[in-house]
């Protein structure tokens, strides 16, 4: 049979090596390391792409720059008041809610008032924790109270969870409701107005905290933070 013509080609370079072996073992080896990027391959593009989340929210019930300014009017012992602020989620993902005392010499004028003073915190929608806080001891001495305890000292903290994983578009309230024990005798004269909650000082002395950075005034100041899910303001 005839052989084509390769193949005629390959018998005689097999009949011209075997006068030189090692030259041609050393020659193939070269040949096939130069060779290994031959192989067959293909290629296909893309774009690593997004966009980056936000965690917000829009805050209402009061006035103010924030809408988050509420007061009580006329506080009288055994008569408690209310006052309410709303958060909702204007954010791209879920988000935790949070009350936050951020005035740390306000809390403690709070927290100085002891079973003269009742605060209860509560929270609704979506989400939402429900009772968030209880106490009628706003007592923070702690080498008086020894460990804070709902049936014993029980100061309000500075910070609270109100709700979470709240989705965009939803929402809640967060209620402060606050009453004097009818043991307060005390009251101011009459055709006179006092600010509740007056710091430093404003509810006795010996308060745990004051900060020279706080500054003076009165009321609680407060704000409503949101967080992803899990984290905390501080």
């Amino acid at each position: 049979m005839h052989k084509p013509a390769w193949m005629q080609s390959k018998r005689k370079t097999r009949g011209m090596l075997i006068g030189g072996v090692l030259v041609t073992v050393a020659a193939c080896t070269f040949a096939g390391v130069a060779t290994t990027s031959a192989y067959f391959s293909d290629t296909h593009s893309g774009t690593i792409s997004g966009t980056i989340g936000n965690v917000h929210e829009n805050t209402s019930g009061g006035t103010g720059t924030d809408n988050l300014d509420v007061s009580f009017n006329n506080l009288r012992p055994g008569e408690p008041q209310t006052v309410t602020a709303n958060y909702s989620n204007t954010g791209t993902g879920k988000q935790d809610f949070w009350i936050v005392f951020n005035n740390a010499t306000a809390l403690s004028t709070l927290n100085n008032l002891g079973t003269y003073g009742e605060v209860h915190v509560a929270s609704t929608g979506a989400g939402a924790v429900g009772d968030v806080f209880d106490s009628a001891n706003l007592n923070d001495h702690a080498n008086s109270c020894g460990p804070f305890a709902p049936s014993g000292c029980w100061p309000l903290l500075e910070e609270y969870k109100i709700a979470s994983n709240v989705a965009p578009g939803s929402g809640g309230s967060v209620s402060f409701t606050f009453n004097y024990a009818g043991k307060l005798k005390t009251q101011p004269a009459a055709g006179t107005m006092v600010a509740w909650n007056a710091y430093p000082g404003g509810n006795g002395p010996g308060q745990t905290t004051v900060n020279a950075a706080d500054g003076t005034g009165a009321g609680l100041p407060y704000e409503i933070v949101t967080t992803q899910p899990g984290q905390s303001p501080s």
